[in-house]
């Protein structure tokens, strides 16, 4: 998988996840601070990872999604590394209330066991997760360019299927 950063190719830690594979064992912090592991993932789900809440095509897509998410009552969450404070403030600066936001700064466990790890950098590359009631993937997108945004109608259509089917 070729992955750019600004045009430069990066390097991911960990095995990225793929379609069919289960969802691993992480720990995120929540914007309480308290622990979040993965077996407190509501399924299905989906879970959005990417660099930061203070990059405008971070903000751009959860502000997209969430416009998006009204009435779906999809379970979505959004992971970085950025601390749990400046997701909090994201939040309540734009209304952010269709998306659990979740911090993996401190062992960066989610990066590595889903491959989204960018090692150099420390933060997360963009991509996207959908798993079913099992919490088997069934859809996983690596954006090319970290920089770029995902494919909304592609997820979105996605998660319809699931959360519907």
């Amino acid at each position: 998988m070729n992955i750019t950063f600004g045009g430069k190719p990066i390097h991911l830690k960990g095995t990225p996840l793929t379609k069919g594979a289960q969802l691993p064992a992480f720990t995120l912090t929540g914007m309480d601070l308290a622990p979040f592991s993965s077996d407190q993932i509501q399924m299905p789900a989906v879970i959005l990872a990417f660099p930061s809440v203070d990059t405008s095509v971070c903000s751009l897509e959860l502000l997209t999604f969430n416009d998006r998410l009204e009435g779906t009552g999809f379970n979505v969450y959004g992971v970085s590394c950025d601390l749990p404070f400046a997701m909090d403030r994201w939040v309540k600066a734009n209304a952010g209330e269709y998306i659990t936001m979740l911090s993996d700064y401190k062992d960066r466990s989610f990066g590595e066991a889903t491959g989204t790890l960018i090692d150099d950098l420390k933060i997360l590359a963009r991509a996207a997760f959908i798993f079913d009631a099992k919490g088997q993937c069934q859809y996983a997108e690596f954006v090319p360019e970290v920089g770029n945004e995902p494919d909304y109608d592609a997820i979105l259509d996605k998660a319809t299927e699931i959360f519907q089917g």
